[in-house]
């Protein structure tokens, strides 16, 4: 009898015990009764505004996401907007028209022709190389005379302008290498007339004008050992003078001879042709060319000037 009062006690402490418990679960749903009745609603209209708020929610997130993707898209539309106007501003801005100033020519002979060869930077190697193509193209009338004058780039106003000078004699000795006497060089004067004559071939010709004849002629006479191979590269011309094997192998004798009336200093070859000469026609003026014929015309040319002036 008294072995099972353990038992006993063991299960009346779990029948308290649920009973409890169901007391409690009747009590939170007695609750929740009384709660939608007092306010009078249901559990149905519960779950549909907590359904509507999560809605409202939902709603204004999805609102912030596309407002930002919104902005994401119209800040890259407008840089790429930018990058591509001034892509295209830069492409098709109208190029600036360049006016070139002209240079003013001075003649110290006449001549029916000119021609002006520009250089951005000129050099001895230019300047042969574009008298030899120039040659290579003349088909002027026979006895008439074509002046080649160079010119290079020079300083200008703005950047609408492109500045041109004339190459002055000073700058044409430099240009050739041509081993002239500094003495010579300082009674030269700037202005200078290179061209060619137009005969049974093209002859080279070069006018020099002088401030003092008693200085210049005795340089000249001294220039005269290194004379041909300085004009070599602008006195284009099938010359046997010229031929480098010759001006190496040869001194050649300048002889003096007489021609209408001028002295002159002159290479003749074995018939007494002239091949190279030289002449003071007047006292300020140096005539160099290859030919008798040539030297003829610019002495009467020279002539013809002084009688006009």
């Amino acid at each position: 009898m008294t072995q099972n009062l353990p038992q006993q006690s063991q299960q009346n402490k779990k029948e308290d015990k649920d009973k409890k418990k169901k007391s409690s679960i009747r009590t939170y749903r007695s609750d929740l009764s009384k709660i939608v009745t007092g306010k009078n609603i249901s559990a149905t209209r519960i779950a549909i505004a907590e359904d509507t708020k999560r809605r409202k929610l939902f709603k204004k997130v999805s609102l912030e996401a596309k407002k930002n993707t919104a902005l994401i898209i119209t800040s890259t539309v407008l840089v790429v907007a930018g990058v591509v106007s001034v892509f295209l501003l830069n492409s098709f801005k109208p190029t600036p028209t360049i006016e070139v100033q002209e240079v003013e020519l001075k003649q110290i002979i006449y001549t029916e022709y000119q021609k002006g060869l520009f250089f951005e930077n000129p050099s001895k190697l230019k300047l042969s190389k574009s008298v030899q193509d120039e040659v290579g193209e003349m088909n002027t009338p026979l006895g008439s005379l074509i002046q080649l004058y160079f010119t290079k780039r020079s300083s200008a106003e703005n950047e609408t302008q492109m500045g041109k000078s004339l190459i002055t004699t000073t700058q044409l000795i430099e240009l050739l290498d041509a081993r002239i006497s500094d003495t010579l060089l300082r009674f030269l004067e700037p202005d200078f007339t290179f061209g060619f004559h137009s005969t049974t071939q093209n002859s080279p010709f070069l006018v020099l004008k002088t401030r003092s004849f008693e200085d210049s002629f005795p340089e000249m006479l001294k220039w005269e050992e290194t004379i041909l191979e300085d004009l070599q590269a602008i006195f284009i011309e099938d010359n046997l003078v010229f031929s480098k094997d010759r001006l190496r192998e040869n001194r050649y004798q300048f002889k003096d001879i007489v021609i209408k009336n001028k002295d002159v200093r002159a290479i003749l070859d074995g018939g007494g042709k002239i091949l190279f000469a030289y002449s003071f026609p007047d006292k300020e003026t140096i005539v160099i060319t290859t030919n008798k014929i040539t030297l003829q015309e610019i002495f009467d040319r020279l002539s013809t000037i002084y009688h006009t002036r």
